[in-house]
């Protein structure tokens, strides 16, 4: 794989991670929070955040026993190529699936809520052009085009929020537990694969400076879950429960409410920059991630042939969901409940082979 020193600075992962996680909160996340926790959905995202962590203390684990190499190579150097190859297909799942369900996603809420005349094939072809285009450019370009765009989401988000701040009804946090803390626990276990694109970390280690894996992994994973309590949160208090939990889209809900006097109506137009923008990072994160892991499990050393035909993958799995119901579906079964505890399995098996088999070596983090 084509590869360099350091191209991604602590800054640009931080942020790529970051938005990377938390680009969902524009889509569907936090819908099924409301159904199970009640009113103390908001406890959710906080429990997310913990489990996250941990399985980012897991994965730089492992990486810092293997300087410079990424977590396919470290896969095949351990397991094997065939016990690593069905790792990489699964790396390869959680990249194209979560790609191929964003980008149906936010095409169906760009089409219904301001383009209803235009076909959703040309809405999913506009988003997958402009995230190939920056994908096939790399990681450096791919990290620069977040850090770029993070001042006018954080901005526009901080906004937003702001402008709701007077339709907030604080008694819809009452009962303060909602359906008790065992079942916040529960709902905040069974839907921690919201954080499994922590795997990017095992994808750009080798293009990050030495020894601050760790540094961007926790700041990344905690930013993120931060950002995600305060849309469930907001939420909450706009609309209350349990009229929250009927929504499909609570973030494009959020801004349709707000309303400045008689002539700031229909304000939401002015916060799509904040949705398009989150997701066209997260959709051009997907295809470099999916394209590089293909490329180390051939052992090729150049990704960007693979980021097309990514693409074309994308989109195929795009469509195979009927209708938006769906496509939340697919997206609460599948990904949010098992991905991030099998790549927890994934990881111990490579740790304890590595145990097993006395490899690699432990980087000194003060030293690098």
């Amino acid at each position: 794989m084509m590869r360099q020193q350091t191209v991604i600075g602590v800054s640009e992962a931080v942020t790529i991670l970051f938005i990377f996680i938390s680009a969902k909160t524009f889509l569907s996340y936090g819908r099924q929070f409301f159904h199970e926790s009640y009113n103390a959905a908001w406890m959710v995202p906080l429990v997310q955040t913990f489990v996250g962590l941990a399985g980012v203390l897991l994965l730089v684990t492992l990486l810092q026993k293997f300087p410079g190499r990424n977590l396919v190579e470290i896969g095949e150097e351990l397991a094997g190529p065939y016990i690593n190859g069905l790792f990489a297909l699964f790396y390869l799942t959680v990249f194209i699936l979560g790609a191929a369900l964003t980008l149906r996603g936010v095409s169906e809420r760009v089409e219904a809520g301001y383009l209803p005349n235009t076909p959703i094939s040309m809405v999913v072809l506009f988003f997958a052009v402009g995230a190939v285009v920056v994908g096939y450019l790399g990681p450096e370009a791919v990290s620069r085009t977040a850090r770029f765009l993070l001042g006018v989401l954080l901005v526009t988000t901080m906004v937003l929020i702001a402008l709701t701040v007077p339709l907030w009804r604080f008694h819809t946090l009452y009962p303060l537990w909602g359906s008790g803390p065992l079942e916040i626990l529960k709902s905040g276990l069974t839907s921690s694969g919201d954080f499994v694109q922590i795997l990017l970390l095992g994808i750009i280690y080798p293009f990050l400076p030495g020894g601050k894996i760790k540094q961007v992994g926790v700041w990344g994973v905690a930013i993120a879950g931060f950002f995600m309590f305060t849309y469930i949160w907001t939420s909450l208090l706009v609309f209350t429960y349990p009229a929250v939990s009927e929504l499909a889209l609570p973030s494009f809900e959020i801004s349709r409410m707000v309303n400045i006097g008689r002539f700031g109506q229909r304000v939401e137009v002015l916060f799509m920059p904040v949705s398009i923008f989150a997701n066209l990072i997260f959709l051009s994160v997907s295809l470099y991630a999916a394209a590089s892991v293909l490329c180390s499990l051939c052992k090729l050393r150049d990704y960007r042939p693979f980021v097309p035909a990514m693409a074309v993958l994308v989109q195929t799995v795009a469509f195979i969901p009927q209708n938006v119901p769906q496509l939340i579906y697919w997206n609460e079964a599948y990904l949010s409940k098992y991905s991030l505890g099998a790549l927890a399995g994934i990881l111990l098996v490579l740790l304890l082979i590595t145990r097993f088999k006395g490899k690699g070596g432990v980087i000194d983090e003060k030293s690098t």
